[in-house]
């Protein structure tokens, strides 16, 4: 049956929007008026709700590789579900949906004895946001001078991440279904910094010390050489200490290249 004609055809695809992703039956219903037939509209649409909802948590679930394994294949659709109810996309790119997962799952019901699951929700999304960034391998870092003419070439943009828990060594004993490992860890709130990058071969993760941290928050935020090493020392620190840590961590990294 055609919609009257005072109903916009906007308005119209919200209400079903609506009905699509509503959880209770009133929601659920459409206006009999505009949907009459030999089965109400709600029926109609319920195998629609089921592919979109299925779409959205498969679409999810590649974002989210460690938390899907760590929580299983039920209890991540049943997240996964309610966040799309939440939060719907906004653009058809679907591989770009899910950046307040992270926030979303952290204190989920059911979730009391993963206190990290919101962390390493975030790191997951770091994982997949630099997966799809197919600039960053075409366009290098920041070139920095330091005293006697040394310079560092970084060769590609970085991004810094902190967290509470051992994201890194958490999600990678998941992936690889390693127990003894993931039984190992000690998983209790700390201060842990990364800098993430993306190679040809994927995306690359080091962990970093407080000062090695501080240097490339300063570097890529546009700071000069004795910049950067002064933001790394901090107050009580000295530039020689802090040039020992950055030689042990950011230049065997690989995304750094000394030259004169």
């Amino acid at each position: 049956m055609p919609a009257p004609s005072e109903l916009a055809l906007a308005s119209l695809q919200a209400r079903m929007a609506a009905a699509l992703l509503a959880s209770d039956a009133d929601g659920q219903a459409l206006p009999e008026a505009l949907f009459a037939g030999a089965h109400a509209g709600a029926a109609g649409l319920r195998v629609h709700r089921n592919t979109v909802l299925g779409a959205l948590s498969n679409a999810l679930r590649l974002s989210f590789v460690a938390v899907d394994r760590l929580v299983g294949e039920a209890f991540f659709d049943r997240m996964a579900v309610e966040y799309a109810r939440a939060m719907p996309p906004r653009a058809p790119q679907l591989d770009e949906y899910g950046a307040g997962f992270a926030a979303f799952v952290t204190g989920f019901p059911g979730t009391e004895g993963l206190p990290y699951l919101g962390e390493l929700a975030q790191f997951d999304w770091q994982f997949a946001e630099l997966a799809r960034d197919r600039p960053a391998l075409e366009t290098g870092g920041p070139m920095l001078l330091l005293d006697g003419g040394v310079r560092l070439q970084f060769l590609a943009p970085l991004r810094l991440h902190g967290a509470r828990y051992p994201v890194d060594r958490l999600r990678e004993a998941i992936l690889a279904e390693d127990a003894v490992a993931l039984g190992a860890l000690e998983l209790t709130p700390g201060d842990y910094r990364y800098a993430l990058w993306r190679t040809p071969e994927g995306v690359r993760v080091r962990p970093l010390r407080l000062p090695s941290s501080r240097f490339l928050a300063a570097v890529y935020a546009g700071a000069g050489g004795a910049e950067a090493l002064a933001a790394a020392a901090g107050e009580a620190g000295t530039v020689a200490a802090v040039a020992e840590i950055l030689a042990q961590e950011i230049l065997p990294a690989g995304f750094v290249r000394v030259g004169a």
